[in-house]
């Protein structure tokens, strides 16, 4: 993966998606929208996430100092824990915004300009979606993957409205006005309700990093090598230990090599460490791996 691409493409996205925030608020202010301010503010709190993933991606591309001996790596779970934690917060809001607005007798707006808004915005974001989605597949980057998420729900927030103005535009010009003004409110807590699942998407495995909790996939793979490995090679036991922050892999494993082993030289134990290695996959800058070999079994206690 290219960290000068990622960097890229996240200081593009940043750029662009700050041009929407304010193209949002203003309208928002404008129309009398609060679905559309609603957008905007979601837009803004999602440039400020994406310079969160710019600085860490520049770190991660950094090498390790003294302080942090083992690169930057955590900070990547950091980040989108927090950008879900931001998606959930903005969504509860939006949710009592809009209960609130059909409970005081709903708002009028101003349709022409708000349709106007809801459907360029809506080609824009889903193409630009598509766009990084593309880039990305060369790229292989876990943060621009859940930034692009943010343009989807973008994308998607522009589609609820401009169908939803668009229905209220139709109301209106039926007779039935009294029942166009409770379409703003009534946006905003489908929003805020469509909001949920991306938001727990980035949580969850976000989550799992920042606990530490081993993945599941990868212990599995781990495990499955060794257990061939103590087989072929004749070993007493083994541990394993593994642990995921972000793109970074950690893996630990000690094998306990029976008193009898015969042992010719340390490059015999090294040629093992290849073999072990290559059956876990092609060795990268994000994956550490430590092999150590034991004759006493307290050492992997």
């Amino acid at each position: 993966m290219s960290n000068r691409g990622e960097q890229s493409l996240l200081k593009q996205s940043t750029i662009l998606m700050f041009a929407v925030a304010i193209a949002g608020i203003v309208t928002g202010f404008v129309s009398g929208a609060q679905s559309i301010l609603f957008d905007g503010f979601f837009s803004l709190i999602a440039t400020f996430i994406k310079v969160l993933m710019l600085i860490t991606a520049k770190l991660i591309a950094k090498e390790s100092n003294h302080r942090f001996q083992f690169g930057f790596w955590h900070l990547e779970p950091m980040v989108l824990l927090i950008e879900g934690s931001f998606l959930c917060l903005i969504a509860i809001y939006a949710f009592l915004n809009g209960v609130f607005g059909i409970i005081n007798g709903g708002r009028e707006i101003e349709l022409g300009l708000v349709i106007l808004y809801a459907a360029v915005f809506t080609v824009i974001e889903f193409a630009y979606f598509f766009y990084v989605r593309h880039r990305n597949r060369k790229l292989k980057s876990t943060l621009i993957q859940f930034d692009n998420i943010s343009w989807l729900v973008d994308a998607m927030l522009s589609v609820g409205l401009l169908v939803s103005f668009l229905t209220a535009l139709l109301l209106k010009s039926q007779g039935y006005g009294q029942w166009a003004v409770y379409v703003d409110p009534l946006i905003l807590i489908l929003l805020a309700l469509s909001m949920l699942p991306p938001a727990f998407k980035i949580l969850r495995p976000a989550l799992r990093d920042v606990l530490g909790i081993a993945p599941d996939q990868l212990d599995d793979k781990v495990r499955q090598v060794m257990d061939a490995a103590k087989v072929e090679h004749g070993f007493d036991d083994y541990s394993s230990y593994v642990q995921k922050h972000g793109r970074a892999r950690f893996i630990e494993i000690h094998v306990v090599l029976p008193a009898d082993y015969r042992l010719e030289s340390v490059g015999q134990l090294d040629v093992l460490r290849e073999e072990i290695s290559a059956k876990l996959g092609q060795a990268d800058a994000a994956r550490w791996l430590t092999i150590s070999f034991t004759g006493d079994r307290k050492w992997i206690a």
